[in-house]
């Protein structure tokens, strides 16, 4: 599936399900998991504005990307990963009727501290990536690949093989990474997450550094209804580092 702007491809059969990824990274991210849900469902696996094979367009505010990502996809269940999340959760909110399930994995509503949300990373961890990207989105990109995989006993293999996938399927566009800093930064979802009446499943990594596992006590209190599972020795991309116990969960 081709739109003018942004490119969705799609694989398998059977029910809908939509992956977003998350920052600095495309759709090739999630191959692995591809793989497995393609064998019962069609994927489909979305390049976000100005990532791998998608266009870059500064003139679309998040709310008109938000819009051109749903006229590109069909009905569905929607799957965000970090800042996908946030896609994702306005995609709900925005095309209720749409889509019929939202899975959040390693998405923090808020992701940075605030006076009323204390599980997140300070602001000036966002900052110093921006500041980064003067000197090169690779650089850049592999240091915070690098802080969502601490933890895990791999996190040297994925990181590499993850910045090989990079430069292979397409290098971001530095005014995209810039846009999702400041999306990271400015973004709080915790309204919507509240207002929205579907099915809603978090998944967390119990050593993820960049989304706080408390989070799983907090969330609680904006819509008791979301489902919260975690993967104890997980760090921030769950479905790469423990595909298969990853999957028992969707």
């Amino acid at each position: 599936m081709k739109n003018q702007a942004l490119s969705v491809t799609q694989s398998g059969r059977g029910e809908a399900v939509i992956l977003l990824h998350g920052w600095g990274m495309n759709a090739a991210v999630f191959e692995p998991l591809r793989v497995e849900l393609a064998r019962n469902n069609r994927v489909y696996c979305v390049d976000l504005p100005g990532y791998g094979s998608s266009r870059w367009d500064a003139d679309l505010s998040f709310t008109d990307q938000v819009a051109l990502v749903a006229s590109s996809l069909p009905a569905g269940r929607l799957l965000g990963w970090s800042m996908g999340g946030l896609y994702a959760t306005q995609l709900a909110q925005q095309y209720a009727g749409q889509f019929s399930q939202l899975t959040l994995v390693c998405c923090n509503p808020c992701f940075v501290r605030r006076e009323d949300w204390d599980c997140a990373v300070d602001e000036a961890v966002f900052d110093a990536f921006g500041e980064a990207l003067n000197r090169g989105w690779k650089s850049t990109v592999k240091r915070f690949l690098t802080l969502q995989m601490h933890g895990n006993d791999n996190a040297r293999q994925l990181t590499r093989e993850l910045m090989a996938g990079l430069e292979t399927t397409g290098e971001p566009n530095i005014e995209a990474l810039l846009f999702g800093l400041n999306l990271l930064k400015q973004n709080d979802s915790r309204p919507l997450l509240a207002s929205l009446d579907l099915p809603i499943k978090m998944i967390l990594g119990g050593r993820d550094i960049l989304v706080p596992h408390n989070l799983a006590k907090e969330i609680v209190h904006i819509n008791p209804r979301i489902q919260v599972e975690s993967l104890a020795f997980a760090a921030h991309a769950p479905f790469l580092s423990h595909t298969d116990q990853f999957l028992t969960m969707l």
